[in-house]
């Protein structure tokens, strides 16, 4: 077999797992399934993905690396953007990200919290998942992501456009706790109940604008009166 057959047979394999993953959720998915969306008999799953949690971990790493790409991406021409307009386009290519490829989302935030077993005591991670070479691969370079968004930081420092006093790994590592909180909790806003005086565009609004002003700071800082429940 030819590496670009190879390939496809892989694209396949991998679309008709993440599209099932979609409609049915990682648990109620079975290799059975993928096989039958791709159209290739279960033992050519095997052939090219050793279990269903390397198939995972596969699509894992597919995810970090569109990831990775889009924030490549809002650098473009880094030397005509300030740090703070790289960030502004680093955290709404993040958001579309986890609003448009949720799968992909999904599979980073799992692997993220398998970081933290891995990090314990490596046993406690499923030894299908340590075995795969995708994984060994994410844990590798899962960092990149870090790199670039602090890189982001570092430069707007330097430039002026984002507040000198501010240290570049832990305000990344903070905003990135809360681009994750914002897109994990986003879809329960709609159902709160209606004493509590908060909704989806007032919630997005008011996020946005305390991520910038933990990049910016606040001249004129604005004191609201205390409402109960009511968050912005």
């Amino acid at each position: 077999m030819g590496v670009y057959e190879r390939q496809q047979k892989e694209k396949k394999i991998l679309e008709a797992a993440i599209q099932l993953i979609g409609e049915k959720g990682l648990h109620a998915t079975t290799v059975d399934d993928v096989a039958k969306k791709a159209r290739i008999s279960k033992g050519l799953v095997y052939f090219y993905y050793k279990s269903k949690e390397d198939l995972y971990m596969a699509i894992t790493k597919k995810g970090f690396d569109e990831l990775k790409e889009l924030f490549h991406k809002a650098f473009g021409k880094s030397k005509e953007k300030t740090g703070l307009e790289v960030m502004t386009d680093l955290s709404e290519s993040y958001l579309a990200f986890a609003r448009e490829k949720k799968v992909f989302h999904d599979a980073v935030l799992h692997f993220l919290g398998l970081l933290d077993q891995y990090r314990v005591d490596k046993e406690m991670v499923n030894p299908l998942v340590r075995d795969s070479q995708f994984f060994s691969k994410l844990v590798q370079s899962h960092h990149d992501l870090a790199k670039l968004g602090i890189k982001a930081i570092s430069t707007g420092i330097k430039d002026g456009s984002i507040r000198p006093d501010l240290h570049a790994e832990s305000t990344f590592y903070t905003l990135w706790s809360m681009m994750i909180g914002y897109c994990r909790i986003s879809g329960s806003i709609s159902l709160e109940p209606g004493e509590i005086k908060i909704n989806t565009e007032s919630w997005k609004n008011g996020f946005k604008r305390l991520f910038f002003e933990i990049l910016k700071g606040s001249n004129t800082p604005s004191v609201s009166p205390p409402v109960q429940g009511k968050l912005f």
